[in-house]
């Protein structure tokens, strides 16, 4: 498979900020769209292009000290400021479209589960290499110790992303290796992550283990069993715990993290927009269900 260009996936974002910005050709379906923590929106790969395609309004959001061209590394965010953004976007969006889904990659996952637990206002989410503690097979034994060190007071540091960079795929390995070097972002997000913000995560992650049984939104998970940055049990874990009358898992065999972008993308992309559209389908026929069950019999005209 052919990997995705740059201008493809500058098309994709250009064309999703101006749904944003004109409500989408029905001004019915509008999907949030949040990448990893202190990445871009290059991470979402081809989604937001096929969304676009089947009648979607796409809204990738930026956000601050959680994006990586919003990012302060002398600054601590408050995970809940990340959830109140989208929270309070939800609410707009709500005002003006039918249904409202969330689709996020790695801790976008995460945060869109943090949302989902305290919202009843989206219809599906979509949960791609969610997170809910780094233990994959790549994590470096002293992860464990970030709050130790950190809680002692020292806090100006990063953490540099290294080989493989969440892809297996070796070509697209390459890339971004030579994209990180000269731009300091990439598909897979941003050379490294502050402090700060990785404590913030650990906070955030801790919540969403908590609350996960108040997600009741539809929610589709597309997990790699080969994941370095979070096992599946990540993914089973959500699984079992959500309230979620409508839930679905997919496993993947060929790709590491950032499935987006990796061997497995086009699986990732046409199963990420039919879960979306199948939701949007089903509400619409519960909706027509409803309308019948609540409406006035007709009279008999002929007394």
């Amino acid at each position: 498979m052919d990997s995705p260009s740059s201008t493809d996936i500058t098309a994709a974002i250009t064309g999703s900020l101006a749904e944003e910005r004109h409500g989408g050709p029905h001004k019915e379906h509008a999907v949030i769209l949040l990448h990893g923590l202190c990445g871009s929106l290059l991470e979402l790969g081809s989604i937001p292009k096929q969304l676009k395609k089947v009648g979607c309004a796409v809204i990738p959001m930026t956000i601050d000290n959680y994006s990586a061209s919003l990012t302060n590394p002398r600054v601590s965010p408050n995970w809940e400021d990340w959830c109140a953004a989208v929270e309070s976007k939800v609410a707009r969006l709500r005002e003006e479209f039918k249904t409202v889904s969330i689709c996020g990659l790695s801790m976008g996952a995460t945060l869109a589960l943090a949302v989902a637990s305290r919202s009843n206002e989206l219809l599906s989410v979509v949960l791609l290499s969610p997170v809910l503690q780094y233990d994959g097979w790549s994590v470096p034994w002293y992860q464990n110790l970030l709050k130790v060190v950190y809680d002692a007071g020292i806090r100006n540091w990063s953490y540099k992303e290294s080989e493989p960079y969440g892809i297996k795929n070796f070509d697209m390995r390459r890339r971004v290796a030579n994209a990180l070097e000269k731009d300091g972002v990439a598909a897979v997000g941003a050379a490294s992550i502050p402090a700060r913000h990785l404590r913030a995560a650990q906070r955030m992650m801790a919540y969403v283990r908590e609350s996960l049984p108040m997600v009741r939104a539809n929610t589709l998970i597309i997990h790699s069993i080969d994941d370095e940055t979070a096992s599946p049990k990540n993914a089973e874990i959500i699984l079992q715990a959500i309230s979620s009358e409508v839930r679905k898992v997919i496993w993947l065999g060929d790709c590491y993290h950032i499935i987006t972008v990796d061997n497995e993308r086009e699986i990732v992309t046409n199963e990420t927009v039919m879960f979306i559209k199948r939701g949007i389908d089903l509400h619409g026929n519960e909706l027509s269900r409803k309308y019948l069950a609540h409406s006035s019999p007709l009279k008999d005209r002929r007394q």
